[in-house]
């Protein structure tokens, strides 16, 4: 199977599917009227395009955990709310966290060349090297070309002809080595999964192991995160679903893939529970030092995209949506899709998980319905 262009981009006949609410839990304040029924819109998305959903809503006044639909289309199991995905890159926000856990520990500084980290095999490959920081591959500050939207389709090609061999970031740089920056780092913004590869290998070299396991032994385990593993090379801590990708006339499960996928801008396989509790932990920071918490927070953290209100911190975006300031970062794969937002307003923490992704059908119908969620959220 080719996979196109379009594909590349993501960051990011019928079937008539059952619907399950399984462990569906909704609580509201009392003192509101009549809470929006969350599960009944759940239930009408899963009777469409979409095979499963599983939606997390958590603040001060509402308490929100359901989920609807198919999780395995081959065998009709139902979609549980304990559904563990492939959350792309709504996982770059760990990446920055455990970076900026090694900054305190005065491992890492972000401002340093990264060709002292990184040896001159691969750096002499990469356009300006000598001049790029960890900081500005984590901001996308960088001018980096990007391996997954600049390749047309390259790294999934590679992936699906090979799909047994774990992939990690020294698979997924070869498809962006001596490629032209787009601009000199410092001197634009560009979203680019390669920055986020290559802080993967530069927290390696500071740790002198695969950074997977400070991020399990420094996020995942003392915050509780239970469902969250290190894709491909945490298979221990539970399986994943499978993810619909939908090729022409052809169905395809990608869980094959992905199983055996280790990324450091995609790192994290989880559930919608954890998902939107490590959201909020970052941005309230309640868990963290008061450096941890600015250094990813604070204001002059924020660099601008250039496109209207969005800029971008360290895995997060923040922008105005309906009047109020939304922190947010989702992850797009094949087959699956993963929102994940957050509002200070209102303390509200979510996260959206679905098992298709990468085909108009789905992606037009998860979109709606993250339209609905989040406009019902900002009023």
């Amino acid at each position: 199977m080719k996979v196109n262009n379009l594909l590349s981009g993501m960051i990011i006949g019928s079937l008539a599917l059952a619907v399950a609410g399984c462990g569906s839990e909704h609580k509201t304040n009392n003192n509101l009227v009549k809470p929006f029924d969350y599960q009944a819109l759940l239930n009408t998305a899963a009777e469409g395009e979409i095979p499963g959903v599983v939606l997390y809503i958590e603040s001060p006044q509402l308490y929100f955990y359901g989920a609807a639909g198919i999780a395995d289309l081959n065998d009709k199991t139902p979609m549980l709310i304990d559904a563990r995905i492939p959350n792309g890159s709504a996982g770059k926000k760990l990446t920055a966290l455990l970076a900026a856990m090694l900054v305190e520990q005065q491992k890492l500084n972000l401002d340093q060349s990264i060709t002292n980290y990184l040896p001159a095999e691969i750096t002499n490959r990469v356009a300006n090297a000598s001049s790029m920081t960890t900081r500005q591959m984590l901001q996308h500050t960088a001018g980096l070309f990007d391996y997954l939207n600049d390749s047309n389709g390259a790294f999934y090609d590679a992936v699906i002809a090979e799909p047994e061999s774990i992939k990690t970031d020294a698979f997924a740089l070869q498809f962006a080595l001596d490629q032209k920056a787009k601009f000199a780092p410092a001197q634009g913004w560009s979203y680019s999964n390669t920055g986020y590869i290559l802080t993967g290998l530069v927290l390696d070299q500071v740790l002198g192991t695969h950074h997977s396991q400070a991020m399990r032994m420094q996020i995942f385990e003392p915050l509780g995160l239970s469902s969250l593993s290190y894709g491909g090379l945490e298979k221990s801590y539970g399986p994943i679903v499978p993810g619909y990708f939908h090729s022409g006339n052809d169905v395809l499960d990608t869980r094959q893939y992905y199983q055996n996928i280790g990324v450091a801008d995609a790192p994290v396989v989880g559930n919608a529970k954890d998902m939107a509790n490590i959201l909020k932990f970052i941005v309230e920071g309640k868990q963290f030092s008061h450096s941890i918490h600015q250094l990813l927070m604070s204001e002059t953290s924020f660099v601008s995209t250039g496109l209207g209100t969005l800029s971008y911190s360290y895995g997060l975006f923040k922008e105005t949506i309906n009047g109020k300031q939304v922190i947010h970062h989702g992850g797009r794969e094949l087959g699956y899709a993963t929102y994940n937002f957050y509002i200070p307003d209102t303390k509200t923490t979510v996260a959206m998980l679905f098992n298709c992704n990468g085909y108009k059908a789905c992606d037009d119908a998860h979109d709606a319905l993250y339209q609905k969620v989040i406009g019902e959220l900002t009023k």
